[in-house]
């Protein structure tokens, strides 16, 4: 065939939309030039309002990474698609992402009994499909390892023992905890009563409440009645605001302590004056903090991206999406799902300007920092 005769053929081939042989990464979610991640997201639902936050805060990273060319070439692309932080919906995300637009990997999945579901699946896929850094602090995720879940955030049991820790320095004894009834509120709750027994203590009482925040009022009954000095809630969303509000009312002046899941702008805007004096784990550092380089950072790219959002949960998305880069760097030029699992598995100390990520063969626990933070007026959290 002709040189003639050969362009002749190109052009009709890119007129009918057909596909030309080209040179490009066999593995799933790569191509020459693009290195696309999955990220099943509530975007609506009782987590809605944490979406944002995340969402937006992974993509103020991947932009400046693009805008300086990409890792190796490859600029990165998310696919978002919404699971409403419903378990057979995100069963069915991940399908569609493993099966008609197939990702390389996937990130800042959210809800523990969500991850969960999908563990098999990922386990499944030729080679498996990596998870970095789920939105939970299950030990299911931890203990053991699983060679392709990266996580970054400490577990609920860290959170835990922290806010014991704190309750117990201060002579603290009729401790209760108000859980959702779903995997993530029972892993926390665990958590609780690990930390507690440490101390040869017990949870003074305890009571679940549905995600949808519809038995609020036979939860607050529950713990009121019992007249505990403090309530922890393993809680998130929906939830923790209803209760809280609705506990207000029958009584002034509990003192709440809520996991990391509850650092956002969304959830004390919902809380308004009522979230006033609670206190939030964290498992970033402050990210309003001057003199942190990291936070500074996060600050920077996501004003110049367009973004005002700042949260923890925002920032804690930044530090994950800088992981996964910083992986997929590490990975190289051929890049592949299994070097790239290699290249996390080595990445013994990465620090990222006051805060260190680390995982090992036996570990894929990054971080175990857990820091307490306390909501001020004007929805405002306060070292």
């Amino acid at each position: 065939m002709g040189m003639h005769a050969r362009l002749l053929l190109a052009g009709m081939a890119l007129a009918l939309g057909l596909a030309l042989p080209v040179a490009q990464a066999t593995e799933a979610g790569v191509t020459d030039t693009e290195v696309l991640i999955g990220q099943p997201s509530p975007l609506t639902g009782p987590l809605a309002d944490l979406a944002p936050d995340i969402l937006n805060a992974t993509k103020a990273y991947f932009d400046g990474v693009n805008d300086k060319g990409g890792v190796h070439g490859r600029k990165l692309r998310m696919l978002v698609i919404d699971d409403g932080y419903v378990v057979d919906n995100t069963v069915k995300v991940v399908k569609h992402m493993l099966d008609k637009e197939p990702v390389f990997a996937l990130m800042n999945m959210t809800g523990t009994s969500n991850v969960a579901a999908v563990l098999p699946l990922l386990e499944k896929a030729n080679p498996p499909l990596p998870l970095i850094a789920p939105f939970t602090g299950a030990d299911l995720m931890r203990v053991p390892p699983i060679n392709h879940v990266f996580n970054i955030r400490a577990s609920y049991g860290d959170e835990a023992e922290k806010i014991v820790q704190h309750l117990t320095t201060l002579g603290t004894q009729r401790i209760a905890v108000l859980w959702s009834n779903n995997g993530f509120g029972k892993d926390g709750l665990a958590g609780v009563e690990k930390a507690l027994e440490k101390r040869g203590m017990k949870v003074y009482a305890n009571a679940p409440i549905e995600q949808n925040a519809s038995d609020t009022d036979k939860a607050v009954a529950a713990l009121h009645d019992s007249r505990p000095e403090v309530i922890v809630m393993i809680t998130a969303g929906a939830p923790t605001v209803s209760f809280i509000k609705a506990y207000n009312k029958v009584r002034k002046g509990m003192q709440f302590y809520t996991l990391s899941v509850m650092g956002n702008q969304a959830t004390l805007r919902a809380l308004g004056k009522d979230g006033v004096g609670v206190v939030v784990t964290t498992v970033v550092p402050f990210p309003w903090d001057v003199t942190h380089p990291l936070a500074r950072e996060y600050r920077a790219a996501m004003q110049k991206s367009g973004f005002t959002n700042l949260s923890f949960l925002g920032f804690e998305s930044y530090i994950n999406a800088k992981v996964l880069v910083e992986g997929l760097r590490l990975a190289g030029k051929d890049l592949s799902r299994k070097r790239f699992v290699d290249a996390m598995t080595s990445m013994k100390r990465l620090d990222m300007g006051g805060f260190s990520v680390g995982f090992s063969k036996e570990s894929r626990q990054g971080s175990r920092y857990v820091g307490l933070t306390i909501v001020s007026p004007g929805e405002k959290f306060t070292k």
